[in-house]
């Protein structure tokens, strides 16, 4: 008798972009082999790969609103599961409505830490982002006490969530940097900038936890002839509350020659913007795992990080940390890192433990199993 091909449904709608869109992609650019077949439902845009055994899934909900797409995961996706013979369930947004069922085991990540981070600064969220931020941490428990198997990206949200609430049964596995991003030669020519010469850099977008105001406060500390010689670079979205906040400083303080906003930019030419960089800083306060500091490691570009976990479980002792609350510690660090020999072969090191090919196998086999 034949034995039955495993089916794995994947519930991607929330991939829209940034990280969530690159882990899925990731996954499954990286399929492994065997006898199994990929049911996915993702946005229109993204692009699966040429393999009979992937097949996207389609509905007429409308499933770009949240609280529809809810409402779909509680009734319509039950009976597709079972119409289709899915032996697993994956949703690696880390927020489902999907009943459980002895017909169908479910896993799930755990991909968004801010509704868990204890360290938001006052004002840094309107009621409405707190309300939402409450609602969304008992969505997600409920999702993790509830489902067969949690994948972790960090060791330290593993421990933060284990805390809070009892799982069933839980892994770690972190996100990894991809090829493009390890640059280590010298063949990425500087890209263009509207400005000559060198630049520490920032990249990401602007949020409050990201610690954007304290990282220009502590630019303008700097000496006169340190600012002379490096612009400060920021790199990424800046028009709501908290871009707009430090762009009202930088003029405020007459920095607009020295601190320079360049905006959204274009993933592909990130490689070169890292590499050509004379340092690398990252101030976040709140992060799962944290793609853009792996991405810089990856370039070898010398790294001052925030000294939150889990940025340090990430960069060890390849990068240098700062505390990113406060602008005098962190003039402080861009002074000495600046002054640092380039440990290029050891932030290779540091970041070769974060492998997408490792990633992508790991999950997949631990998918298969469940």
């Amino acid at each position: 008798m034949a034995v039955k091909s495993k089916k794995i449904l994947i519930n991607a709608f929330s991939a829209k972009l940034g990280g969530g869109k690159t882990y899925v992609l990731n996954l499954l650019d990286r399929l492994p082999k065997g006898d199994f077949e990929i049911l996915i439902y993702l946005p229109d845009d993204i692009v699966l790969p040429n393999d009979s055994r992937v097949r996207r899934m389609t509905t007429s909900w409308p499933t770009h609103n949240p609280i529809i797409r809810s409402w779909w995961e509680m009734l319509a996706l039950p009976f597709i599961l079972v119409q289709e013979k899915v032996d697993v369930l994956f949703c690696p947004g880390g927020v489902h409505n999907t009943p459980s069922s002895q017909r169908y085991k479910i896993a799930t990540m755990f991909r968004n830490m801010l509704p868990f981070d204890p360290n938001i600064i006052p004002g840094g969220q309107s009621f409405k982002e707190k309300l939402r931020d409450v609602l969304l941490k008992r969505v997600m428990l409920k999702t993790m006490t509830t489902a067969d198997l949690v994948i972790f990206i960090s060791d330290y949200a593993r421990k933060v969530i284990e805390s809070q609430a009892k799982i069933k049964s839980a892994v770690t596995i972190p996100h990894g940097i991809a090829n493009q991003f390890y640059v280590l030669d010298e063949s990425l020519s500087r890209p263009s900038l509207p400005f000559d010469g060198e630049y520490i850099l920032y990249v990401s977008r602007f949020e409050f936890y990201k610690r954007h105001l304290e990282v220009v406060q502590a630019y303008e500390k700097l000496p006169h002839h340190i600012r002379e010689r490096y612009k400060l670079l920021l790199v990424g979205g800046a028009e709501y509350r908290a871009g707009l906040r430090v762009k009202d400083y930088v003029k405020q303080n007459g920095l607009e020659n020295e601190v320079i906003f360049l905006g959204d930019y274009p993933y592909v030419q990130l490689p070169a913007l890292y590499k050509n960089a004379r340092l690398f800083v990252f101030a976040s306060t709140c992060e799962n795992c944290p793609n853009i500091l792996l991405e810089a490691m990856g370039s070898g570009v010398p790294i001052l990080c925030s000294d939150y976990q889990p940025m340090p479980e990430f960069g060890g002792t390849a990068v240098s940390y700062m505390n990113p609350d406060s602008p005098d510690d962190i003039a402080e660090k861009i002074q000495t890192s600046l002054l640092a020999s380039n440990n290029s072969v050891q932030l290779k090191s540091q970041a070769d433990k974060f492998n997408w090919d490792v990633t992508a196998e790991k999950t997949w086999d631990l998918l298969l199993k469940l």
